[in-house]
């Protein structure tokens, strides 16, 4: 209750409210946020054990497959063995719908798993198996529970065959309704990523470091939005926020020194090796870590926004934080996480934003729901 000399009294609801200079450093503690990354099936284990060794200290990874195989690869996580009864730990073959049916049975270690929960990542293959079949279930649990999840997903390579294609398809058009989130990745993008970068095709396995690379920057800028306090942050609240935009994510990373760090940086992020040009006029939200020595001027910080205004509009919304490092530097990294969706009706520019896969069957880009989820290959 408040009341001033010759005021009538009256009650501002503050009474339980601690005046500013009571509240003690360790009141101002927020409640810890949960990150996992779940890998699903064999693809999904072979990517996050790759990845675990990179330190992640506050983001959990588990593995879950029916293959005791795969799962000898994630040691030091959490695993699950589903399915043991059916598969005998040899794995699915394949099968997603006995992997369906199989991760039925992992359902109540699934929930457990994810109590508690703020935000999962799963990581899978679409195109057969545990990670095609068994994603749906893990998602729709996710969802019930109120956790904020996103899908790192893995497309198949065209000359594998129609048959996993068109399973990635299907999968896919499925789980579009279930995630908040997904960065999809087509192997067929591995083919032209080696021509560019190289002049010449990579190894098998250096091909497949480029994807866990994908994943592993994505999963350091979100580390820092959650954990790391700048000079200027971004936080949870932003990345939910930045989720309601559009579905399908892309990442990209650029790197300056010297005085054209900030136009060397903003090359790098404008277009990736991997997804081609960054098609900005279909972006819809922009997530932006800066990293930089503590001599970062205010008119590169506008150098670094505006430039990404002109790509995108000056209407979408770009959240971004700065990291200053103790000692002086003219070094510069930027992260990118944009969000990505097309607008109903929208045409586009005559010229795409980036080349067409080399089958020319579809544009990875044509968005809102992906074009191989509208237009059926044949």
């Amino acid at each position: 209750m408040i009341q001033f000399e010759g005021e009538p009294s009256f009650d501002v609801g503050i009474k339980n409210v601690k005046r500013i200079e009571e509240v003690k450093s360790g009141d101002l503690k927020s409640p810890p946020l949960k990150v996992k990354v779940l890998g699903v099936g064999g693809a999904g284990c072979n990517i996050i054990s790759r990845i675990f060794p990179h330190s992640f200290g506050n983001v959990e990874f588990a593995a879950c497959d029916s293959s005791i195989k795969a799962l000898s690869l994630c040691e030091g996580m959490k695993r699950f063995l589903v399915g043991e009864s059916v598969t005998r730990g040899w794995g699915t073959g394949g099968d997603k719908e006995v992997a369906r049916r199989i991760i039925q049975e992992a359902e109540s270690d699934i929930k457990e798993f994810l109590d508690n929960t703020n935000l999962l990542f799963v990581v899978c293959s679409l195109s057969k198996g545990l990670g095609a079949g068994a994603s749906p279930a893990i998602f729709k649990i996710a969802k019930e529970k109120g956790v904020l999840s996103v899908g790192f997903f893995v497309l198949p390579f065209e000359f594998e065959g129609e048959e996993c294609v068109e399973n990635s398809r299907k999968v896919l058009e499925e789980l579009w309704h279930l995630v908040d989130g997904a960065v999809i990745v087509s192997n067929d993008a591995l083919l032209n990523y080696s021509k560019e970068e190289s002049g010449s095709s990579f190894s098998l396995d250096e091909a497949f470091t480029k994807i866990d690379e994908i994943l592993e920057i994505f999963l350091q800028s979100v580390e820092v939005i959650l954990y790391r306090p700048g000079l200027i942050s971004v936080d949870f609240a932003d990345l939910k926020s930045f989720l309601t935009k559009g579905k399908q994510i892309m990442i990209t990373k650029g790197r300056g020194s010297g005085e054209r760090c900030v136009e060397e940086a903003m090359e790098e992020i404008f277009y990736s090796p991997f997804w081609g040009e960054i098609p900005f006029r279909k972006v819809k939200g922009i997530l932006l870590n800066i990293f930089a020595g503590k001599d970062f001027k205010v008119n590169q910080l506008k150098k670094i926004i505006l430039s990404l205004r002109e790509k995108a509009g000056y209407s979408i919304p770009i959240n971004f934080g700065v990291y200053l490092e103790r000692e002086s530097s003219d070094d510069l990294t930027l992260t990118l996480i944009s969000s990505v969706a097309k607008e109903p009706g929208f045409k586009g520019d005559k010229e795409p934003f980036r080349k067409e896969l080399e089958s020319g069957r579809y544009d990875q880009h044509d968005l809102d729901v992906p074009t191989f989820l509208r237009k059926k290959l044949t």
